[in-house]
């Protein structure tokens, strides 16, 4: 057997992906403990619900979720006091597409963001030829809604563009970061708007963030198919580091690290791009990746919340919302371990009643 006919676990390990080797020695915090079973709970955090691309937010007392729940019906926003369990959650359809509209189906990755008092509900949507994809915005008094209708966020970019998310400076400047064929940023005038033309910022270059396919039942690297996506911002310590996504949402996905290096986001120089993953897949965790980060009730935490599948599937269908704690290495960087299985108990968030 060659490395092209292994599994995403097997490929993970046979082509010594050293960085998460590093991390596992660092220490994965989120791993099993010996917990009485009222302190503990396992992934997924909301069972049985198809939650790609799941994005968290807590504020005053209780956590926000959106995700890619209904792409060809609209956006639904949950609201939970529970990071660990969402069975229970208060949900709420905020936007219903226009049937046969430009934005009437594949409504992907939706991002919810509390900006200057007003929060901001980003997605992406097609009218159902993915070339078409294009960002926009709605906005809000209120995380659960009502919403406005703010528009493309990025009119000048006139091509397919996914995943939009915000960078924020310390400096209180906007930026917007989005996939098409590698991760772009463009200034932000407001929260509602992107403005001129955009500027690669980092491309695929390593095995990991090829794109996959399958061929006679296995994972197999695509030649020339590089793809990277879902840029996550992850500010600590005075430091700007982008996570995202590379290779295949349906099996072999992994987790990638860029920082800000230089002083200007807009100069690609300025980002220094990791050669190894974070985050990987293992023989009991698909896909894990389009994540996105938050903390404990008590903000003691840093957590990880993602989507994965517990079988190896050809396609996207079976994403569930997962989460564990991570941690940070003597030099500053984030530490992930490996995706914990979904019979493997973790330690609730402190905080968490």
């Amino acid at each position: 057997m060659n490395d092209n006919d292994d599994t995403p676990g097997q490929a993970l390990g046979r082509r010594g992906l050293l960085g998460l080797a590093a991390a596992l020695a660092l220490s994965a915090p989120g791993a099993a403990m010996t917990t009485p079973q009222n302190d503990s709970f396992t992934n997924p955090v909301l069972p049985g619900v198809e939650a790609g691309d799941p994005w968290v937010i807590w504020h005053e007392g209780c956590y926000y979720l959106t995700a890619t729940f209904d792409p060809e019906g609209g956006l639904w926003v949950y609201s939970s006091d529970r990071l660990s369990d969402w069975r229970h959650a208060e949900r709420r359809k905020v936007w219903t597409p226009e049937p046969g509209g430009p934005r009437s189906k594949m409504i992907w990755a939706p991002e919810l963001h509390h900006l200057d008092g007003r929060w901001y509900l980003y997605f992406t949507a097609a009218d159902g030829v993915d070339a078409n994809h294009r960002h926009y915005v709605l906005e809000a008094e209120h995380p659960m809604g009502p919403f406005v209708d703010r528009g493309r966020v990025h009119a000048e970019h006139e091509r397919y563009a996914i995943d939009g998310s915000v960078l924020r400076l310390a400096d209180g400047r906007l930026f917007w970061m989005y996939a098409d064929n590698g991760l772009w940023i463009a200034p932000m005038s407001g929260p509602t708007r992107a403005t001129g033309p955009g500027v690669r910022i980092a491309r695929g270059e390593h095995d990991w963030e090829r794109g996959w396919h399958k061929v006679d039942g296995r994972w197999q690297p695509q030649r020339d198919n590089y793809w990277i996506e879902a840029p996550q911002a992850l500010p600590h310590a005075g430091r700007h580091f982008v996570v995202y996504s590379a290779g295949h949402t349906a099996a072999v996905y992994y987790l990638g690290l860029l920082e800000l290096t230089g002083a200007d986001p807009m100069d690609p120089k300025s980002w220094t791009k990791s050669p190894q993953p974070l985050f990987g897949p293992t023989d009991k965790v698909f896909a894990p990746g389009h994540n996105s980060f938050t903390r404990s009730p008590d903000g003691s935490e840093d957590w990880l919340v993602y989507h994965a599948k517990d079988q190896d599937a050809g396609d996207a269908h079976g994403r569930t919302m997962r989460i564990q704690r991570f941690n940070w290495s003597v030099d500053g960087r984030p530490v992930f371990g490996l995706p914990i299985a979904s019979d493997v108990p973790q330690r609730k968030p402190s905080g968490e009643t």
